[in-house]
């Protein structure tokens, strides 16, 4: 299995070439990689007139190699999010 930071960077260029935004720069129509807590969130902005094809294509995507995903309203922008676990997350200290 690919480690978290390659399936994270994986999601990242695959949201931003299929959605057509930028990778992490001051846009705020960027696609966004975090480090979390239990691991590596990207998340990206939702154009409105996104085909249905892209649509599944990316959920397809995104259920082969992220842990969780999802899509949200915030602050009025439809975003798509998946979350990578690291190694230690879920892991419970001895």
């Amino acid at each position: 299995m690919s480690s978290p930071t390659t399936r994270a960077t994986a999601i990242a260029s695959m949201l931003s070439t299929a959605l057509g935004a930028p990778l992490d720069c001051d846009d705020p129509g960027a696609v966004r990689t975090e480090a979390t807590d239990t691991g590596l969130r990207i998340s990206a902005p939702v154009p409105a007139a996104l085909s249905e094809a892209v649509h599944v294509h990316v959920l397809t995507f995104l259920t082969r190699t992220a842990d969780r995903f999802g899509h949200i309203q915030h602050d009025g922008t439809s975003v798509i999010w998946a979350e990578i676990e690291t190694a230690d997350a879920g892991r419970e200290a001895p």
